[in-house]
């Protein structure tokens, strides 16, 4: 049985596969701009075989941080990073409206069984506090017929803390096409592409698509075969269960809980999300994944 491990390195979670180190969650990286919105994030995410499947701050989009949590529009601030989108007439501009997502305190979790949480605080570009977030991830080995890969399971609490209704928006809310990204988002490695996409067990031709699970049969640049799980669930999530995705002229995707719609975090209330990511090695069949993401 494939052995999950949690480390400490600093205030960085070292995830281990069988003594192979296959991603690092960093709650402060100094190196990040105030213009790319410091937040927690997951890289190098790895396959098994250590294959790299993130990317993280490309030129095109430095504050992209390989797998990460946020959103575009948090009330007036922007806590995704880069400019802020005003609609097709303006587009993008860059105002300084930049927040940050910063790490609290870690929580009690079963790190020996590949748990660890932590508390976070949303500020927003005066320092302002936004949100509290109660985090927790949970890794675990998952098989799939004779192939062994390793699956993320993120769930989260967003708690707001203030007297008034918190809208929670995307670009797609100021009318771009496409433009509804915000949540648990995933980076790819430079030169990453997919070879097949489906949802629910549908072949998918367009970003947008709606269903529980999506599926990535995907090609590194070398032209490794790696598949990406990802999976509303098993608990409540708030919003859509939307799939937004890009791989060309670079690649990404992401749970797109506001692909059409905003949402608000009530005054003195909560919203809570439930995700999974499966990572593996080579070409997995994309039904028995979907069965094994939703179990």
């Amino acid at each position: 049985m494939s052995e999950i491990r949690i480390a400490h390195d600093g205030d960085d979670r070292v995830l281990s596969y069988d003594d192979r180190e296959i991603a690092r969650y960093r709650v402060a990286d100094p190196g990040i701009p105030a213009l790319n919105t410091p937040k927690p994030y997951l890289h190098p995410v790895r396959t098994p075989a250590g294959i790299v499947v993130t990317g993280f701050a490309p030129d095109d989009h430095p504050w992209h941080h390989g797998l990460s949590f946020a959103f575009p529009r948090v009330g007036a601030h922007n806590l995704w990073g880069g400019g802020t989108y005003f609609g097709p007439e303006r587009g993008y501009e860059v105002v300084e409206d930049q927040g940050w997502i910063a790490h609290g305190e870690w929580r009690d979790a079963d790190e020996a069984n590949g748990e660890f949480a932590h508390r976070l605080e949303w500020r927003g570009h005066d320092a302002e506090l936004l949100l509290v977030e109660e985090r927790r991830h949970r890794m675990t080995a998952v098989t799939v017929g004779a192939t062994t890969g390793w699956m993320l399971q993120l769930d989260t609490v967003l708690h707001n803390p203030g007297d008034a209704d918190l809208p929670l928006e995307t670009p797609a809310q100021r009318g771009r096409v496409d433009g509804g990204y915000g949540g648990w988002f995933l980076r790819f490695a430079e030169g990453f592409t997919a070879a097949a996409l489906t949802a629910d067990g549908y072949s998918v031709t367009a970003s947008g698509a709606a269903g529980s699970t999506f599926v990535i049969d995907g090609r590194t640049a070398a032209g490794e075969a790696v598949t990406v799980g990802m999976h509303y669930g098993p608990g409540p999530s708030a919003g859509e269960q939307r799939w937004l995705y890009r791989f060309d002229p670079f690649s990404l995707a992401g749970f797109a809980v506001a692909y059409d719609e905003g949402l608000t975090a009530p005054a003195g209330g909560e919203l809570a999300f439930s995700h999974r990511i499966a990572v593996f090695d080579g070409s997995v069949d994309a039904d028995l994944l979907t069965d094994v993401l939703a179990g």
